[in-house]
């Protein structure tokens, strides 16, 4: 049951590792300082995703460590 739980946990940490590298930047560095695009535009319907699915995996990847130490 643990070698599942390691498993998968290291499946969860690639996929998170892939989605925040891949996510765009949320400022445009000192462009942000006098507003950006952003706040006339509204953001992107894949950066809400990205968002979406970093908050999820994230969330497993915090359970899975849990159930790990409590497994061992």
């Amino acid at each position: 049951m643990k070698e599942v739980i390691m498993i998968v946990l290291g499946i969860v940490s690639f996929v998170l590792l892939l989605l925040i590298t891949l996510q765009e930047p949320k400022e445009e560095g000192l462009g942000a300082i006098g507003g950006s695009a952003s706040m006339f535009h509204g953001t992107s319907p894949r950066s809400k995703l990205f968002d979406k699915l970093i908050i999820g995996f994230g969330v497993a990847y915090v359970l899975l460590v849990i159930l790990a130490v409590v497994l061992k």
